[in-house]
């Protein structure tokens, strides 16, 4: 059962770095806070996504 606490607060947790970035960047308007947004938003995607999606896009697990 930790495994699943566990796993829900890293989904939580990237979960809420992209709010904070999305809520910056229309906050601020700027394309680098757009940018951290879009990699926040990245990053929380490639937790549901399968291993051979990771490939195909030129990620692995090594860097997540």
């Amino acid at each position: 059962m930790n495994n699943v606490v566990s796993l829900h607060a890293h989904i939580d947790a990237r979960w809420s770095e992209y709010v904070a970035a999305q809520k910056r960047a229309q906050h601020t308007l700027s394309i680098d806070d757009g940018i951290a947004a879009a990699r926040a938003w990245s990053r929380w995607l490639e937790l549901f996504m399968r291993e051979d999606q990771k490939e195909f896009i030129g990620k692995s697990r090594a860097s997540a």
